[in-house]
């Protein structure tokens, strides 16, 4: 009798340290399964300008766009890109953790509210007119004679509030650069666009206009100027560090000239 309940003992340990090796084996796989899915999934926002970004029905294209996809690729993050008008996508980067933003300007007035992580592009910035206008501007001064149609937010849009142009006056603000080609070529009250010369025969093809039609007044900048890969200031550093190393990495091995170099003619590809 002793020794049957003796056996019947061991038996019932034997099953609860089966089960409960069972149960750690579980659990163990489960972290080891949450710890390869839960990853960081990183935000990207950014505005249609042509030929950095540009927004197609299907998905966002351009050689801006094709840095950056090609940096996070390399990363162990998840990652979608949307484009909104930029005041909401500079909202949604301010204003949310592990969100980024291209193509944005590095300015002294943004320079706390972002993590740079890198280069990624160059730009100038031009007064654009109607070439059969022929409008002559040589400086500043002489521009605040005209209306200047310009993107809310953006670095022009700030930089001429700055040097005292002044909205409903010599300044007319729009949301997003879909407009902002058009508003020049079909507007008779907006003499100029603040942009860079070099999207124009981009922004022109796709908005079927003519892009003989716009000529670069006057270009503000003696040298070109940066554009960045930015991000939310609450990501944490490894992301940082990790997307900071992977462009450096397109940079090292050409990547990046090869990617510009694709898209010197103005000519989108939507496929």
């Amino acid at each position: 009798m002793y020794k049957s309940r003796k056996i019947n003992t061991i038996v019932i340990i034997s099953n609860i340290l089966r089960s409960l090796t069972a149960l750690l084996c579980f659990v163990a796989l489960s972290a080891s399964s949450q710890e390869v899915t839960s990853q960081p999934h990183i935000e990207i926002v950014t505005e249609h300008l042509p030929p950095f970004q540009i927004d197609t029905p299907n998905k966002v294209l351009g050689f801006a766009t094709e840095i950056v996809s090609s940096a996070l690729s390399s990363t162990p993050y998840t990652f979608n890109i949307s484009v909104y008008p930029w005041a909401r996508s500079l909202n949604m980067a301010l204003n949310k953790a592990n969100t980024c933003i291209y193509s944005i300007a590095r300015t002294p007035a943004r320079e706390q509210q972002f993590i740079w992580v890198n280069t990624i592009a160059e730009r100038n910035v031009s007064f654009i007119g109607l070439t059969a206008r022929k409008l002559s501007i040589t400086s500043l001064d002489d521009a605040k004679k005209y209306m200047i149609a310009v993107i809310r937010d953006d670095v022009t849009h700030q930089l001429l509030v700055k040097k005292g142009f002044i909205e409903g006056l010599n300044l007319f603000v729009v949301n997003n650069t879909h407009s902002l080609l058009m508003l020049l070529a079909k507007r008779k009250s907006i003499d100029l666009i603040l942009a860079d010369g070099y999207t124009i025969k981009y922004r022109a093809q796709f908005n079927n206009l003519n892009p003989n039609l716009f000529e670069n007044v006057y270009q503000l900048n003696t040298k070109p100027l940066d554009y960045y890969f930015a991000c939310n200031i609450k990501t944490p550093p490894y992301i940082i560090e990790q997307l900071r190393h992977s462009i450096n990495q397109l940079k090292i091995t050409g990547k990046i000239d090869k990617i510009i170099s694709e898209w010197q003619y103005p000519v989108i590809r939507v496929n």
